[in-house]
């Protein structure tokens, strides 16, 4: 948005009041020249600028007035540009913030993608390769919840977390039940009904693996997408404060 500059405004209100000044002037001499104000006691008993300021009183009082109110503007010219300095400070605290959030999220998340990408052609035992891999979804879960408690989330990155969230707890469940047969046993061993149930599960969840980890891997560079949407608008509301209080100071 377009401001004038204080030094533009200064400038504005010298003027108003040298020409206010220089009209009741040259009015006055002229008329006093020119006989064109009565000299009479009962009408310009002190002569006749006395004559003249009483005739354009309303103007000069508007003026007056005019330039009276100019120091009341330029405080709350003062207290917008401390309101801009401030926004300034928590954008750049929310930039820092942000880029930090997307930094660690890129660095916890190429641990559990280094993982996942082991599957299916790098695996030696299947079993042990899900335990491992359920345990550091279940820590990347943890540590993108944790990400959330920072109150940063605008509505992209809320959504695209929301997302994500659910892809990792799905993906985790199906590495879990996957090993049903290693978690439950002794007083937890299902009966013969639940475990051909949990076998079920567990067979669905072998063959529908690989879509399931694609998702996921997508749904986390979603995520650092609309993070670095939600930097990018900072930046920018950023570069209009800037140049706004440039203008300022102009």
């Amino acid at each position: 948005m377009w401001r004038v500059s204080d030094r533009t405004w200064n400038a504005a209100v010298g003027y108003l009041a040298a020409v206010v000044f220089s009209g009741v002037v040259g009015f006055a001499l002229g008329a006093t020249f020119s006989t064109g104000c009565p000299l009479d006691p009962q009408n310009a008993p002190f002569g006749c600028a006395e004559f003249l300021i009483s005739r354009y009183q309303t103007m000069i009082a508007a003026a007056i007035a005019a330039i009276a109110v100019f120091p009341v503007w330029r405080q709350v010219r003062l207290q917008g540009m401390q309101t801009d300095i401030l926004k300034s400070d928590a954008l750049r605290h929310r930039i820092a913030t942000l880029s930090k959030m997307r930094d660690d999220l890129g660095a916890q998340a190429a641990v559990v993608r280094q993982e996942l990408q082991w599957y299916p052609d790098y695996i030696k035992t299947l079993s042990f390769w899900v335990h491992e891999t359920a345990a550091q979804v279940d820590r990347f879960l943890d540590f993108v919840s944790d990400q959330k408690a920072l109150r940063l989330d605008g509505e992209r990155v809320a959504a695209a977390r929301a997302d994500l969230m659910g892809k990792l707890n799905a993906l985790s469940r199906d590495l879990w039940v996957m090993n049903w047969d290693v978690h439950l046993d002794g007083e937890d061993a299902p009966d013969e009904e639940q475990a051909q149930k949990l076998q079920a599960e567990a067979t669905t969840a072998e063959a529908n693996l690989e879509m399931t980890i694609g998702a996921t891997l997508r749904s986390v560079g979603a995520l650092n997408a609309a993070i670095s949407e939600d930097i990018s608008d900072a930046r920018t509301k950023l570069h209009a404060l800037s140049e706004s209080l440039v203008t300022h100071d102009a």
